[in-house]
């Protein structure tokens, strides 16, 4: 027998994924547990694959299925209606929904791992943005020091809990999308055949919602500072100082395997 939960939820949490199935083996099981153990809220699993005709389908559907525990499975094609520029940005492009209040999306290459004094993280977002009337776009990820464009503080804090920041990163955000819904479209709704990135100049999705929110522009991004996680995308640089990372399996395992040890030795301390 099914058991009935308020509905619609108040959160979808969407998995945005494309392959590397034993990176995610690692990754998905960590950040659900790390970002839903415990919560008073309900929330949506969905697991959007990207880049179907190439990606491990089967695999990756019994998996969601028997696994991880998602509600709902969904298949992208590239090859109608993709967007340009970077390959993260189809993604992103087709997958904003706004059938919850609040949408977290997290690319499968970013693990979250959770304080030991954490208790219910979905409701410590909630009850962010709901003390602070103006946030309508956040983001937290801790080893931001390797970006090219650095994160940098810009106008006052939004709240307590929410430094204004003037960047985001695509890997994790987290939308009140009530709010942002009206704010992407009165910038002229996600402009996802207007994207380029040649290696050398680019104009990518997390520029472009970057420059949406980020205040004086728009109405600010909040980094979330004193969520009790930890956030990390498992991959590195070509270079230092390099916009470009690595992407391969190899390495993404290894970052992981890094961050999953720092971790605990930091909450071990």
């Amino acid at each position: 027998m099914v058991t009935p939960v308020a509905y619609p939820p108040a959160f979808t949490i969407a998995y945005l994924v494309h392959s590397d199935v034993e990176l995610l083996r690692r990754t998905i099981p960590a950040t659900l547990d790390a970002l839903c153990r415990g919560t008073r809220h309900p929330y949506d699993l969905v697991l959007v694959v990207d880049g179907a005709e190439s990606a491990p389908i089967d695999e990756i559907t019994e998996l969601a299925h028997t696994t991880w525990g998602f509600d709902e499975i969904r298949l992208r094609w590239r090859t109608r209606h993709r967007a340009s520029g970077d390959q993260a940005n189809n993604i992103h492009t087709h997958f904003v929904t706004d059938k919850t209040r609040f949408l977290i999306t997290i690319e499968g290459d970013v693990v979250v791992f959770r304080a030991p004094d954490a208790t219910d993280v979905l409701a410590e977002i909630a009850d962010t943005f709901d003390q602070c009337p103006q946030l309508t776009l956040a983001q937290r990820i801790d080893d931001h020091d390797c970006w090219q464009w650095k994160l940098e503080d810009t106008g006052p804090a939004l709240s307590a809990k929410a430094r204004s920041v003037n960047r985001v990163s695509s890997h994790f955000l987290i939308y009140d999308t009530h709010r942002a819904r009206p704010a992407m479209a009165a910038a002229g709704g996600i402009p996802g055949n207007r994207f380029h990135d040649d290696g050398q100049s680019w104009m990518n999705y997390e520029d472009w919602i970057s420059h949406t929110f980020a205040h004086p522009a728009g109405s600010g991004i909040g980094y979330l500072h004193q969520l009790p996680l930890r956030i990390f995308h498992c991959d590195e640089k070509t270079t230092p100082g390099s916009a470009h990372y690595r992407r391969d399996l190899e390495t993404r395992l290894r970052v992981f395997a890094e961050r999953e040890h720092q971790v605990k030795e930091e909450f071990r301390a």
